[in-house]
């Protein structure tokens, strides 16, 4: 089970891509939702985008320091909301597990954000269900990668299923995910196993 950061390094590193900006606030809901049915709220500012929590969001997972325990986001092909540990050393952000994050759902384009932290930005598209960036050529349709795959895989399972490492349900998806991808990298190429959601 790998876990994730989000650290001021990335961060700086994205920032310095450009900021000729092709979305902005104006282009986002105010409530998103994952795939499993949670509703968040979304608030964006000049700055950026982040969750927040609406009337029927669950707490997010317990964390070593109870003041830490809270919600993000990371974005891609799709883009997932996290239950994350707020991290206290120097340069890191927050980390969580696979396990703890859900690809966003929709209804219709208006019901995915559009994201501008980073040079011209992403726009995400209603597909099947599920927001997906609507940049194909780095995205494409067609094609998974590991670290998707993964995300496809835990889709189909309630948040509270995973919440651990250790859980029965999070190391089925893995043994299913690690069977069925012949790369480590989550960059690698990857077929999707049956039975997680196909988008």
């Amino acid at each position: 089970m790998s876990k994730r950061f989000l650290s001021a390094g990335l961060i700086a590193v994205a920032l310095g891509c450009g900021n000729d900006r092709r979305y902005g606030p104006e282009d986002n809901p105010t409530t998103v939702r994952d795939i499993t049915g949670v509703e968040f709220g979304w608030s964006c500012d000049a700055r950026g985008c982040a969750v927040t929590q609406a009337a029927a969001t669950p707490a997010p997972d317990p964390c070593g320091d109870p003041t830490a325990s809270a919600y993000s986001f990371s974005w891609g092909k799709f883009v997932e909301i996290c239950s994350v540990c707020l991290a206290s050393e120097p340069g890191f952000y927050w980390s969580t597990t696979p396990g703890e994050c859900r690809i966003l759902a929709c209804d219709a384009d208006a019901d995915c954000p559009a994201l501008y932290e980073s040079g011209s930005g992403d726009g995400y598209a209603c597909v099947n269900g599920v927001c997906q960036n609507v940049d194909t050529a780095r995205f494409p349709r067609g094609t998974l990668r590991r670290i998707e795959v993964e995300q496809l895989c835990f889709a189909v399972h309630p948040r509270s299923d995973t919440a651990t490492p250790v859980s029965p349900t999070t190391q089925d998806v893995e043994d299913a995910v690690e069977a069925a991808c012949p790369g480590a990298l989550p960059t690698d190429p990857c077929p999707l196993p049956s039975g997680c959601f196909t988008p």
